[in-house]
């Protein structure tokens, strides 16, 4: 330990852009961290998604799924497709390895789609959002004075959930807080 100490006293010079070298290192480092709010611990996976009102589960497959497995097979790095066939509905997801970035495999994707021929119906493949919870709209509900944290969750619970899911496009909507309105009925014996 006395060596270390004494060659740091000498070498005061190199000690210093040592330091430096490794301050900007941590810089650079901090600067390239990926943080995510919803980190995805899976690895890219690209959804496609095809509508074509009309059609059964067996066309879909034959004129629609069939033909984008055949576009996107031999892209690097891919290590899955899995395809759904439903009533008017094709999903193809295309799962890669950790080599590559979302964005890398979404792109890498949407090369193969644009040299696809046409489909028919005029359907058009297209990629579902990136983040693994979809698109998340978050609000807040705010009343005048006298009213109580319960008497705004039955509002949001009744009126802004109905009113929300009623948007075309909105699959789901979750609300969280507040104190929830209950009821209780008194229990009558037979007796």
């Amino acid at each position: 330990m006395d060596r270390i100490v004494v060659f740091a006293l000498k070498q005061r010079a190199m000690v210093v852009i040592m330091l430096g070298i490794l301050i900007v290192a941590g810089v650079v480092s901090f600067v390239k961290l990926n943080i995510e709010a919803y980190p995805d611990p899976v690895p890219p996976l690209v959804d496609i998604v095809t509508q074509s009102t009309g059609q059964s589960a067996e066309e879909i497959e034959r004129y629609i799924t069939i033909p984008l497995e055949i576009q996107l097979a031999g892209i690097p790095h891919v290590t899955a497709i899995r395809t759904i066939s439903l009533f008017g509905l094709s999903d193809v997801k295309v799962q890669f390895t950790y080599d590559v970035t979302y964005l890398e495999a979404e792109q890498q994707v949407i090369n193969r789609l644009s040299q696809l021929s046409p489909l028919p119906n005029g359907a058009i493949p297209g990629i579902s959002p990136e983040s693994p919870v979809g698109e998340i709209f978050r609000y807040r509900v705010y009343g005048p004075p006298g009213y109580s944290v319960r008497d705004l969750k039955t509002i949001e619970d009744w009126m802004l959930e109905r009113r929300f899911k009623a948007v075309p496009g909105v699959i789901d909507v979750n609300g969280w807080g507040g104190k929830p309105r209950t009821m209780r009925l008194p229990s009558t014996s037979p007796n």
